[in-house]
């Protein structure tokens, strides 16, 4: 009995402890929490956490991660991030568990994190932004003015006030920009068409050469801008910026300001508001004032931002204003006065300074409005989804003869919807895109629409694959687009003129269908921590736009008169792009090196043996024509710290372009540039902020064109010099502020520029002193 009664005990002892075992084996209510630290001791965000039975999670900006349902028991955790060395533990969980994990940065890889960021989303193109420093510069400038210090970039547009980005020779619907994750959507096909966006609004500015058709779609041959905010603050309280800028050269200057914050009772929504406003008079060349030549702006925006754990939900709302003067000079009443001006290459008139703004003008305004959603589904997946609304209204006056000047000669509204779904699983990303657009050409103008009424609707998907072995990346995308046109207007049958002189008008409707695929193949390859090598190959499309194939009449905004062509086909462009990127302490080096060809390329050539009269005036006539073209060449950027404070640094950039059916030059191809400089940091912390630099400008002649081939041959060569002094002072952390006083053009050099379709008639403008100054707490 007592054997039997010793045997029980032991039994239930044994079955509470199997039972307490099996409880605590079963105990997987647990949680592993924690925080992701560079070596310096920064939280690192985006880091990912996973273990081996399937639990995962990711830092947050903060640095901050939780695992939960951990079961008891050991467990195999490793943490990963770009850019850094992973991280492997093995804990004996038994409890919840606080952990503290601390990445080290893996010299060859680090710069894959500027590489493969959520801008760009590419790690093969050859990707340029702006320092701070540059940043600081250009501001107050329009955004293709902002872009200059990048290789490869140039302008294209009318005088100083109406200037538009060039990347490798190519620019309007050759390049997209994307204004807040929002495709630009505005008129323009114009050369004379600024892009409608307030620098001020975007914290970050980046091109992105090469064919990037895939990601972005259709019209992307040349490469895209991304003009993009910092996120909302929305631990720091209340702060902000104040940017004010003035320039002796217009005798005005640009107001900015910024606020952003949160709320106590929703912390985790953010708001942001600001403001710009604009103003300047008649500029100066070297020696006179070109006349009419005023710019006023007012813009302004709003923003609202909600973040937890899973979701993310953005509203953004801008307006951007405009109303700038055209030199009146270039609106000529006879073909024997447009013939002397050219041959006389300046104004007869002599101008006095003026705020006023008469016609010839400009207005504009573009309304946008942001709407996205971004959900975590887990660690490594997530959807996006974003809706964009725009609406640009663009007004052209012109001096009349009978009617006011005050009655617009173009009223035009294109409103543009989109629709964005993008889904992204570890290296691969799906994506379906739409867009809706409409053009109206408002009526009571009392003159025929250059381009006619027209809807535009668009579909394209694509997908995209990345892979990443040692030091070797490589990206493999795929799109297809689809465009339905539908177009209806007035035209004029030149061909049988009535025997008083007049010329009668018909109903224009026409349909058009476009569809292509588009391609991408890059690498990116680390030979040393020093020296990487990336190439893309990238094959895009664009569908010939409104005005290439519908075009008739005055373009009153920039003073010509341009024919289309209605046959014209769709543009095919496959280009291929290389980059070396070479660094160290003291130099830092990028070279890209591309080569474009483009099927049945679209371009606009003046005919010298033709000016059209009208009873507006007497017009250059500018034809659409379409032939294979070739573009290559070469861009260079470089930094080289001489010790002792002083850096030299500077971009070249070569750039040929050939008519490949014709054998014969392109018109309006960017002539070959240099700009370098010395500066000299004096700031005892070393601060970026605190230099003084000498600058040199160089713009070779254009000497690769078709003799005859235009109303005045290409302008000579001009050297430019500037200067720059800056200083940043700190109060704290959160507050700074800069200074910065600049003369450009410092020795008042009369130039022209083989970009400027104002060349015919007037210089670019002379010596410029600005003084800015901004402000952040």
């Amino acid at each position: 009995m007592q054997n039997r009664g010793f045997l029980s005990v032991l039994l239930l002892v044994l079955c509470t402890c199997a039972i307490q075992e099996g409880r605590a084996q079963h105990n997987c209510e647990l949680y592993i929490k924690g925080v992701v630290l560079t070596d310096g001791g920064e939280p690192l965000a985006d880091a990912v956490i996973h273990t081996a039975q399937g639990r995962s999670a990711s830092s947050d900006r903060r640095g901050h991660f939780m695992l939960e349902r951990v079961c008891q028991g050991e467990v195999r955790l490793t943490c990963t991030h770009l850019g850094y060395r992973s991280r492997e533990y093995s804990l004996q969980v038994v409890r919840d568990t606080v952990l503290r994990v601390v990445l080290e940065a893996d010299a060859i890889h680090l710069r894959d994190v500027e590489i493969i960021g959520k801008q760009a989303e590419t790690l093969s193109a050859s990707i340029h932004r702006l320092s701070r420093s540059e940043a600081q510069q250009v501001r107050g400038k329009t955004l293709g003015e902002s872009l200059l210090d990048i290789s490869g970039m140039s302008t294209i547009g009318m005088g100083n006030s109406i200037v538009k980005p060039v990347i490798n020779g190519l620019h309007s619907n050759r390049i997209l920009i994307m204004n807040n994750g929002i495709r630009q959507e505005g008129q323009q096909w114009g050369a004379e068409h600024a892009p409608e966006i307030d620098p001020f609004v975007a914290d970050r500015l980046e091109v992105i050469k090469g064919a990037q058709g895939v990601r972005y779609g259709a019209d992307a041959l040349g490469g895209v801008i991304v003009a993009s905010p910092h996120a909302i603050n929305t631990e720091g309280g209340l702060g902000g910026r104040i940017d004010v800028v003035g320039q002796s050269n217009g005798r005005g200057g640009t107001l900015h300001g910024m606020l952003e914050g949160n709320t106590k009772r929703f912390p985790k929504l953010g708001w942001r508001v600001q403001a710009t406003g604009k103003k300047l008079g008649n500029y100066k060349s070297a020696d006179y004032y070109v006349g009419n030549t005023g710019v006023e702006e007012l813009n302004y925006s709003a923003a609202l931002q909600y973040h937890d754990r899973s979701n993310k939900f953005d509203i953004f709302y801008s307006r951007f204003g405009t109303q700038l003067g055209i030199f009146v000079g270039a609106h000529i009443g006879t073909v024997e006065d447009i013939e002397a001006r050219i041959q006389h290459g300046r104004p007869f008139e002599e101008y006095d300074f003026s705020y006023s703004i008469s016609a010839p003008r400009q207005k504009v305004t573009h309304d946008l409005l942001k709407a996205s959603w971004k959900y975590q589904i887990d660690p490594k997946t997530n959807l996006e989804v974003l809706y964009g609304f725009q609406r640009n209204h663009r007004k052209e006056y012109d001096v009349r003869r009978v009617e006011s000047d005050d009655l617009p000669m173009a009223d035009m509204v294109l409103t543009t919807q989109s629709l964005d779904a993008i889904l992204k699983r570890g290296n691969t990303s799906f994506g379906l895109q739409s867009l809706v657009q409409v053009n109206n050409n408002t009526p009571g103008t009392g003159t025929t629409p250059i381009i006619p009424n027209f809807d535009n609707y668009t579909l394209g998907a694509f997908g995209i694959h990345q892979f990443h072995i040692n030091r070797l990346h490589a990206e493999l995308g795929a799109r297809y687009d689809f465009k339905y046109l539908d177009v209806a207007g007035y035209r004029y049958r030149r061909d049988e003129v009535n025997e008083d002189g007049s010329i009668e008008q018909y109903l224009l409707t026409d349909t058009r269908r476009f569809h292509n695929a588009s391609g991408t193949f890059g690498v990116l390859y680390h030979f040393s921590p020093q020296l990487s090598w990336k190439s893309n190959i990238g094959l895009a499309w664009r569908a010939p736009s409104a005005n290439e194939l519908y075009s008739d009449g005055v373009h009153h905004g920039s003073a010509t008169y341009e024919v289309g062509d209605r046959q014209l086909r769709s543009e095919k462009g496959l280009k291929w792009v290389n980059t070396l990127l070479f660094e160290t302490e003291r130099a830092n080096i990028t070279l890209d090196v591309h080569a474009q060809m483009i099927y049945d390329y679209i371009y606009a050539q003046p005919n010298p043996d033709t000016i059209r009269q009208t009873i507006r005036g007497t017009f250059p006539i500018f034809s659409y024509r379409q032939h294979d073209a070739f573009f290559y060449g070469a861009d260079l950027k470089w930094t080289y710290r001489m010790g002792a404070g002083f850096d030299y640094g500077g971009t070249a950039s070569v750039l040929r372009a050939r008519n490949i059916s014709l054998g014969a030059y392109l018109p309006y191809i960017p002539a070959d540039r240099l700009q370098h400089g010395v500066s000299w940091h004096f700031g005892e912390d070393g601060e970026e902020q605190d230099y003084i630099r000498f600058a040199h400008r160089f713009v070779a002649r254009q000497t690769r064109y078709e003799a005859n081939s235009d109303y005045a041959a290409p302008p000579p060569a001009y050297h430019l010099l500037d200067f720059y002094v800056s200083r940043q002072f700190n109060w704290n952390a959160e507050k700074r502020l800069v200074a910065l006083l600049s003369v450009e053009n410092l020795l008042n050099k009369a130039y022209k520029d083989y970009m400027d379709r104002f060349r015919y008639f007037t210089h670019q403008i002379g010596r410029n002193i600005n003084l800015k100054v901004s402000y952040k707490f």
